[in-house]
């Protein structure tokens, strides 16, 4: 009787893991870069809100759509700006690579308090920035402190980003998918099909998008067909969740200078 009532458990048990596996779609994690200097980015609010919005500090409208986006139950992330290679400009309160930790320190804290109840960064261009150890040990260690998580946008193959992070602990994912670098239906597609192939193959794909008109359009006719073909659309913080648990911090507001 013992054995049998063991056999009819392991049954169950694995009834139950098979329906875990079949539940268990693969992921499509979007995020919004550059969002805050432009009227025309409020668009974005159309978009569903598993779409994460990435905001850049002291940006005309930063507080004004990361208010919004936070009362709508939106997953908002500083777009922190960083040196580029090439010499770019890099908008308010960027990082470069000649300045001391306490400097980087304190300008990551007034971007944080530029952007309400941000859980998380990513970085804005960023090639030389993200390159360098030291640099990125120093703001990690800040991200860290104020309990949020780091994207690497990837913006170099040099970066160094997702490294430090792990070694500190800090919960990190890469960006495997640019999809808007050229703005035609046929790129937006190409990428979009690019993205549904990986998140198959892998089980969940980061794309980076960004408040273009056409890049809102398509996103907006696409994705209510991703649940068709097996898919999910997830935030970021329900992406993160089960790997490593987040402190929904939003708090980042009041971080001291």
């Amino acid at each position: 009787m013992q054995w049998r009532l063991l056999v009819c458990c392991l049954l169950m048990l694995a009834g139950n893991v098979n329906a875990k596996i079949e539940n268990n779609k693969p992921e499509i994690i979007i995020i919004l870069d550059d969002l805050g200097y432009r009227p025309t980015d409020l668009a974005a609010f159309s978009l569903p809100t598993e779409v994460t919005f990435a905001i850049l500090p002291q940006t005309p409208l930063a507080s004004t759509i990361a208010e919004r986006a936070h009362a709508e139950g939106r997953n908002v992330m500083l777009h922190m700006p960083m040196q580029a290679s090439n010499g770019k400009k890099m908008g308010p309160l960027g990082l470069t690579t000649d300045m001391y930790p306490a400097a980087i320190t304190h300008t990551l804290r007034r971007a944080l308090k530029s952007v309400p109840y941000a859980v998380g960064v990513n970085n804005h261009m960023g090639s030389a920035f993200t390159g360098e150890k030291d640099a990125m040990m120093t703001i990690m260690e800040e991200i860290k402190r104020q309990g949020l998580f780091f994207v690497d946008s990837r913006t170099s193959v040099y970066t160094r980003g997702e490294e430090v992070a792990q070694a500190l602990g800090v919960p990190s994912v890469s960006r495997h998918v640019f999809l808007d670098h050229q703005r035609t239906p046929s790129f937006l597609t190409q990428q979009f099909e690019r993205t549904k192939t990986l998140a198959k193959k892998r089980g969940s794909v980061v794309v980076i998008a960004h408040p273009y008109p056409e890049t809102l359009a398509f996103l907006a006719e696409a994705l209510p067909h991703l649940s068709d073909e097996g898919l999910q659309l997830v935030s970021i913080t329900e992406h993160l969740k089960p790997h490593q648990p987040l402190r929904h911090v939003a708090m980042a507001q009041h971080a001291k200078e």
